[in-house]
């Protein structure tokens, strides 16, 4: 896919800013616009599964453009919190306009600052994976570039996962155990990581603690400069928004779960343990996000080149879609539960299952 057509996701954030300044009806475009527009468009538009040959890959992951993209998100969320916060200080909304502008940029950092920002925490190079964690610092969930590199990619689909669904678990079940479970294990992991180091937990060197003190400086800014009314909706923007976040971990491995061996080790992860959509709309918006099996696969790959396995199983529509049937539990176990069995039946029945390490 060209590098220009995931600037497209930029629209996201151009009308949750044109709802900040326009008010009125426009303050929830971004939410229509996501929830509905979107999904009827993914309707429509629908699949797209070719990959790239091997020539177009190479000259595709060498392409600066691809990174620009994710790049020049980073200040994004930052300045629509402020011009909100500005904007709300000065008396210039109704309620209802500040409920929507709230979700507006929760869905723009959110859906596409998360969704950049774990790009970013994969990625090799120090510089980006502090971008990364700059993105996420807007919504406080900066352990979340600990825990998802480190335990969730360790752990998916497995009992021990906070952020692999079980199958039965409603969304709103998944969003407690995940949150919290998510954030305990960042602090365990780096606990772990400072013990083999010889060094204290509670020692400066641990990553959870200038996330704390980072997070609550930030919350103290904005306190600061628009009062503490204004604190509050900042954090109820960046609950919103790592609720989004954790409706697309729902969906991405729901009801997927890897063997426990006799060794009493997991079986490897396989292309068969994420869900997949190859909804172009989605995939665009995204970056390449719910190509998610092949990411698992080899979590440095970058997004441009990330593949459609035939192996993997597939969502019935794009993300937004899967997140509004999510939203309703019997809906969604009516709709997903017998593809999740379905599939099961297709893989106790294929002689091999193609498996690939971490």
């Amino acid at each position: 896919m060209s590098a220009w057509r995931y600037f497209s996701a930029y629209s996201i954030p151009g009308f949750a800013l044109l709802g900040v300044f326009v008010g009125g009806l426009f303050s929830w475009l971004t939410v229509v616009v996501v929830f509905l527009l979107i999904p009827l468009a993914e309707l429509i538009v629908g699949r797209n599964t070719e990959n790239l040959d091997e020539e177009a890959e190479a000259k595709a992951k060498n392409s600066l453009i691809y990174s620009l993209v994710l790049w020049l998100f980073v200040p994004i969320p930052f300045i629509l919190t402020l011009l909100f916060g500005y904007r709300f200080n000065a008396g210039a909304y109704q309620p209802y306009e500040s409920l929507g502008i709230l979700l507006s940029i929760a869905l723009s950092s959110g859906g596409i600052g998360i969704t950049i920002a774990h790009e970013l925490v994969h990625r090799k190079s120090l510089v980006e994976q502090y971008l990364g964690r700059i993105i996420l610092l807007s919504v406080f969930y900066m352990h979340f570039a600990i825990e998802h590199v480190r335990g969730h990619h360790a752990l998916v689909a497995t009992d021990e996962d906070p952020a692999t669904a079980r199958r039965g678990q409603s969304y709103y079940a998944f969003w407690w155990t995940s949150v919290w479970g998510q954030w305990i294990s960042a602090w365990e992991l780096e606990a772990k990581r400072l013990r083999k180091l010889g060094f204290s937990p509670i020692h400066y060197k641990n990553e959870m603690i200038h996330f704390t003190l980072l997070q609550s400086a930030y919350l103290a800014i904005l306190g600061w400069l628009f009062g503490w009314i204004f604190a509050l909706i900042a954090v109820a923007i960046g609950v919103a928004a790592f609720s989004l976040l954790e409706g697309v971990n729902y969906i991405e491995h729901y009801g997927l779960e890897r063997d426990l061996l006799e060794n009493g080790r997991y079986e490897k992860v396989g292309n068969h343990h994420s869900w997949n959509s190859d909804h172009v709309i989605s995939r665009m918006l995204l970056f390449e996000l719910t190509r998610h099996s092949d990411h698992h696969a080899v979590a440095s790959r970058h997004y441009q080149i990330l593949r459609s396995l035939d192996e993997s199983p597939q969502l019935p529509t794009g993300y937004p879609g899967m997140i509004l049937l999510a939203l309703v539990p019997p809906l969604w176990f009516r709709v997903m539960d017998p593809i999740v069995q379905e599939f099961d039946r297709r893989s106790s029945e294929r002689p091999e299952q193609s498996s690939f390490s971490l």
